[in-house]
């Protein structure tokens, strides 16, 4: 549920909980119990954590432009993509090659 900011004429603005399905009805003020319209306000994205906050940051950047990775090998590094495809000297000797 999240926290919406409404405005009082009255008694001025508060914060509510309330339903998503219910984002657009009016709340009532808890000083006067008047019906207060929501008012705009930004979402609070600076409480969100460092490294959410620059995850959600990247799968934004990379929705219309994905970033295209090359894989790098230094040279002899030694992974199965580097490696000749030529069997090892101890695995032409086993039985059944």
């Amino acid at each position: 549920m999240p926290l919406y900011d409404f405005v009082c004429g009255d008694c001025g603005p508060f914060r509510a909980w309330a339903v998503i399905r219910a984002s657009d009805a009016a709340a009532e003020c808890p000083d006067c119990g008047t019906g207060c319209s929501r008012m705009l306000s930004a979402p609070g994205i600076s409480t969100m954590h460092v490294a959410l906050r620059s995850a959600m940051a990247r799968s934004e950047r990379s929705i219309d432009e994905p970033k295209v990775v090359k894989r790098s090998h230094l040279a002899g590094c030694g992974c199965s993509m580097c490696r000749p495809s030529a069997p090892s000297v101890a695995s032409r000797w086993k039985i059944g090659h």
